[in-house]
């Protein structure tokens, strides 16, 4: 048996490590990453030890079954590591690497290829095999597994995505998105999100101590982990929150009375958007196209600062920035932006006024956070799939469709034999797809899928 795995971020990782456990003897695997080192990805490629992980140490196994699994490796490296801590994504990206490695190790019987470069192309033969087409490498094999991670931001308006590279980084996660700025630089980030925490803690490291503007449509700032983020006693959703379909604004008015409740008996909000985790999926699932859409229009900037929390360190950071009168935070829209080859003025319009300030940075920088619609500049071998027929487009730009065995959907909703996908925009299905919890699980699935074995 030949598998192909198509990106080693964390989905690809889990994918491999759990392939290597089920693949029979005399297999090959083989590994494809186009952005360079293996196991690191767009979140763990960081080298600064500021920027941490958003979820605490013992929920961050990559094996389901061996929840411990992070937190032993992590003690080998520092005993002092507690369950409850947020260790930096650069260790993290570690642990992966180790992973990866040590499950090529178990198994000398499998033939484990890597190549760095970026796969341009896939062809479904005749007997059932496909071709992977990459640069100076074509191969067949049963099984192609996507594990394309997310995608670089949209510009949030057309006038900055034509400004040079020194005025305007669209890319946050990009080596050269600092480059060359000064200490006192005017900065503007666009977008309040955990993208904008991790510029701004990037910022702090180097030193910076300029104007920093935070700018997003409703300036909605993340909200913190509590300082031992390991839960209380377990929050039990209310059976009618789960077990009934409902429409989007009554499934909101009960979630609303569930908090309520929860309050009064003395626990805390997260403890019931920990509840929920679980049921999110299916909550998604029942939802019409158009109240997804309401969803994302209305609702998602609450959602997300609420479900995607920080580390208390981070948020220790963004206050203190806030209270010594680096960062401003508001809430509004670019109108437009010009450059004169230095600096660049950026006008925006306050949200709920007809006012237009004007912004005068060094460098704008995008902290929208990343996107998931498949485009031809967002993915080429994903976009080449969909102009084939062979891949299903989420209609709201969250990413593609997959069957229950994570086999990827061809425009007539078939499934098709031995291509698979496993990676964040599974969004586009389960909503709650996105951090390692769920990641390594879908990774488990599809090895089991591949090979034909149970998932554990």
């Amino acid at each position: 048996m030949h598998v192909a795995v198509i990106g080693t971020g964390l989905s690809g990782v889990a994918t491999a490590c759990q392939l290597l456990q089920r693949l029979p003897a005399g297999s090959r695997l083989t590994l494809f990453n186009a952005s360079g080192a293996m196991a690191r990805g767009l979140a763990y490629g960081t080298q600064s030890d500021a920027h941490v992980l958003n979820v605490p140490a013992a929920r961050m196994s990559l094996y389901p079954g061996a929840p411990g699994h992070f937190v032993a490796w992590a003690r080998r490296h520092d005993a002092t590591v507690a369950e409850s801590d947020f260790v930096s994504r650069r260790l993290y990206g570690d642990y992966l690497q180790a992973c990866l490695d040590e499950a090529v190790r178990s198994r000398p019987d499998i033939e484990v290829a890597t190549h760095v470069t970026r796969v341009s192309r896939l062809e479904a033969k005749a007997d059932g095999r496909h071709r992977v087409w990459a640069s100076g490498v074509v191969l067949e094999c049963q099984h192609v597994v996507l594990a394309l991670g997310h995608f670089a931001p949209r510009p949030p308006h057309q006038a900055l995505a034509d400004l040079p590279a020194k005025v305007y980084a669209n890319d946050p996660w990009s080596p050269q998105t600092l480059e060359g700025l000064a200490p006192d630089a005017a900065v503007a980030l666009i977008g309040t999100g955990l993208t904008m925490l991790d510029v701004l803690l990037s910022l702090r490291q180097r030193g910076h101590r300029g104007q920093v503007l935070a700018l997003s449509r409703r300036g909605m700032l993340p909200l913190g982990h509590r300082d031992n983020e390991l839960p209380p006693p377990t929050w039990r959703i209310s059976p009618s929150l789960i077990s009934i379909t409902m429409p989007l604004r009554a499934l909101l008015r009960e979630f609303r009375g569930e908090v309520q409740r929860a309050r009064k008996l003395g626990h805390d909000w997260r403890d019931v958007w920990g509840a929920f985790r679980s049921a999110t999926p299916a909550a998604w699932g029942q939802l019409s196209e158009q109240e997804r859409r309401q969803f994302l229009r209305h609702l998602q900037p609450y959602w997300d600062v609420h479900r995607h929390r920080a580390a208390p360190s981070a948020i220790d950071a963004l206050n203190a920035a806030v209270d010594r009168g680096q960062l401003t935070v508001r809430a509004g829209r670019v109108l437009d932006a010009s450059s004169t080859g230095i600096k660049l003025d950026l006008p925006w319009q306050p949200r709920g006024t007809s006012e237009v300030k004007v912004f005068a940075a060094d460098r704008v920088i995008n902290c929208s956070g990343p996107g998931s619609s498949i485009t031809e500049k967002s993915s080429s071998l994903l976009w080449g799939l969909h102009q084939q027929g062979r891949l299903r487009r989420c209609p709201l730009g969250l990413g593609l469709e997959v069957d229950i065995q994570h086999r990827v959907l061809d425009a007539q909703g078939r499934p098709q034999a031995g291509l698979y996908y496993v990676g964040p925009l599974l969004k586009a299905q389960y909503w709650e797809a996105t951090a390692v919890p769920e990641l390594r699980v879908h990774a488990e699935q599809v090895a089991a899928a591949c090979t034909g074995s149970e998932a554990q």
